[in-house]
């Protein structure tokens, strides 16, 4: 259980994919956006170490498995031939070729560019092909953890932090015998299909006006770390940032976590997002120097927990 002395705290991640997040939903808006111009997806990437820098705040950055290589080329005219199926054409979408050719299936560059910053960020995962956990077997859940702890040791990188595809949480036994530390858990919110319509319809507001704050939970030896909200929201734009600002009071003064997320090609989405996002972490970084919370990676976070908690 964890100690009630811990001091409010505060977490970003972001679910670093490119091309992989949507590449079986084809229909979906960021798709587009991403093929229309590859170089503002990395745009997006350089923008928010921008903002990372000039507010001194570290992140988890999230990345899928596959954009640890710089290439890769079918075997016997196979794509991935070593990896399990979820999907007997789940791996049809990948080219196999290169960086050069197709810059948003690989990423070798953005993760020596994370890892290279002055800020002490973190590399987390998010599997090796965006697989959803809760749907695969065992089988494909265990080959995607093992395929990235594989490439992150090529760059000296010891995952400790899990973000689930689509936030589709299963398996999570596989993360703790693979070393991992904690995962994030489901958002935080008052919404929920089971409920009647006019309760839906009144906790979807209330959604759109606080994102509550959080408490990690330690569960089957792992943290479990909810979201308190998604910064983004193209229906709503103007919420965001409100929105944000309350959830972090809150944690304040409740002494809990407040633990944002997004994609970094959210950016893409809506004009305004980068200034909300500059302008909220301006608060955090405010809050921070007058040392009402702190200010931590996923990782940084579960080595804190585990060296103040004590298993039941």
């Amino acid at each position: 259980m964890v100690k009630e002395t811990i001091k409010p705290i505060f977490i970003i991640s972001l679910d670093t994919e490119l091309i992989f997040g949507v590449l079986h939903s084809l229909s979906h808006e960021s798709t587009s956006l991403m093929k229309k111009d590859d170089k503002k997806v990395r745009g997006c990437i350089d923008g928010l170490l921008d903002l990372f820098e000039k507010h001194n705040i570290p992140a988890t950055w999230a990345i899928v498995g596959h954009l640890f290589l710089e290439h890769c080329e079918k075997e016997d005219g196979i794509p991935h031939k070593d990896m399990p199926r979820f999907k007997e054409d789940w791996y049809s979408p990948d080219p196999c070729t290169n960086i050069k050719r197709d810059p948003l299936y690989y990423g070798k560059d953005i993760v020596k560019k994370i890892i290279s910053n002055r800020i002490e960020h973190e590399i987390g995962y998010h599997s090796f092909s965006h697989v959803p956990f809760s749907e695969c077997s065992r089988e494909v859940a265990e080959a995607e953890i093992k395929m990235g702890i594989k490439l992150a040791k090529k760059f000296e990188i010891t995952l400790k932090s899990f973000v689930f595809p689509w936030n589709k949480i299963g398996h999570v036994d596989v993360l703790k015998e693979n070393g991992f530390k904690i995962y994030r858990d489901e958002n935080l919110g008052r919404y929920d299909l089971s409920q009647s319509f006019l309760v839906r319809k009144f906790n979807g507001g209330m959604d759109k006006m606080i994102a509550p704050p959080a408490e990690p939970k330690w569960a089957n030896g792992i943290w479990e770390m909810p979201a308190s909200m998604l910064f983004c929201d193209p229906q709503v734009k103007f919420s965001v940032l409100p929105r944000a600002k309350i959830g972090l009071y809150l944690a304040i003064r409740s002494k809990k976590v407040f633990h944002i997320y997004l994609h970094p090609h959210d950016l893409l989405r809506y004009s305004s997002l980068r200034d909300d996002l500059d302008k909220f972490l301006a608060v955090v970084a405010k809050k921070r120097d007058e040392g009402d919370i702190e200010v931590m990676t996923m990782g940084k976070f579960a080595e804190v927990l585990n060296g103040e908690s004590e298993e039941e």
